[in-house]
């Protein structure tokens, strides 16, 4: 077998990815991230041949995103803000508008010994990036699964963060363990069950329906979450929440219906102008 060049292995890779209708740049990003170099290494290294190993890896992974999974399994991780964390099919890739919800909370919040907990945390990126800036506020996570629950042990672990990880439905860890929260985080499962035509079939296909789907048009979750705040939360503490772009409506009536003497409230818009970030103070 002839030896392939970085270039032409990417070249081909290129071509078999836009013949699948998959992004061609997933060609480079997997040559990156399959091979821990940059994008300035894989220039320098364009012309030099890849040993038959790393041909043989690159083309397996070429293959696994051509038929549709997501190229983030493939290689094993996904970046966060700024950061490597693990993935597997048992947890979410983490998206854009979740670094923006980390962003928001850090530009709110001080880090003046608060608690803060993040309610399904799935890699537990939320958790490690706001432990990882702050010194004082004490950060802890759940999620109903166990193997998403191992994942975010490990992310926490190879970024040297201090969280504590409790396997549960919502918020019955921390009652259990008599813990109340200044702040909850969470991006719960929002999308409805009448939306899967519309999404992308390698979602619907490889990524975890738990941490997708939610019945009652994707809001049962948060109303959970709503219902449940005087077992978790101190009186004025505050909520921050992912939600979809068609869901503020129906989530702010839920709300001010639930604790009519709510007074600080609102929805943030995400960088592509989409209501993407429920907020409030719990005055129950």
């Amino acid at each position: 077998m002839p030896q392939y060049s970085y270039r032409k292995a990417i070249k081909e890779a290129e071509h078999s990815l836009g013949l699948h209708g998959r992004e061609k740049r997933i060609a480079r990003l997997l040559a990156e991230d399959l091979f821990f170099l940059t994008s300035a290494e894989i220039i320098l290294k364009s012309d030099e041949p890849m040993s038959q190993q790393e041909y043989d890896l690159y083309c397996e992974a070429v293959e696994r995103v051509s038929a549709g999974e997501p190229y983030q399994y493939v290689v094993g991780f996904s970046w966060f803000y700024g950061e490597k964390f693990k993935v597997t099919a048992d947890t979410l890739i983490p998206r854009n508008e979740t670094e923006e919800l980390v962003m928001f909370v850090l530009d709110e919040e001080a880090d003046n010994g608060q608690t803060a907990v993040d309610i399904g945390t799935g890699t537990g990126v939320i958790p490690v990036t706001l432990q990882k800036h702050w010194n004082n506020n004490k950060v802890c996570a759940t999620d109903i699964s166990q193997a998403a629950i191992e994942v975010a042990k490990e992310n926490c672990d190879s970024h040297d963060a201090d969280i504590i990880f409790y396997e549960g439905d919502l918020y019955a860890p921390l009652i259990q363990n008599e813990i109340k929260a200044d702040i909850i985080i969470s991006n719960p499962p929002y999308i409805s069950k009448d939306d899967v035509s519309i999404m992308t079939p390698s979602v619907i296909e490889h990524e975890p329906h738990q941490a997708l789907f939610a019945e009652d048009d994707g809001l049962e979750i948060y109303k959970r979450l709503i219902d449940g705040l005087e077992d978790v939360l101190h009186y004025g503490g505050r909520v921050y929440c992912e939600i979809a772009f068609n869901q503020k409506e129906s989530l702010l009536k839920y709300l001010l219906k639930r604790w009519p003497e709510t007074k600080h409230f609102g929805v943030r818009k995400d960088i592509n102008k989409q209501d993407r970030i429920l907020y409030f103070t719990w005055e129950g």
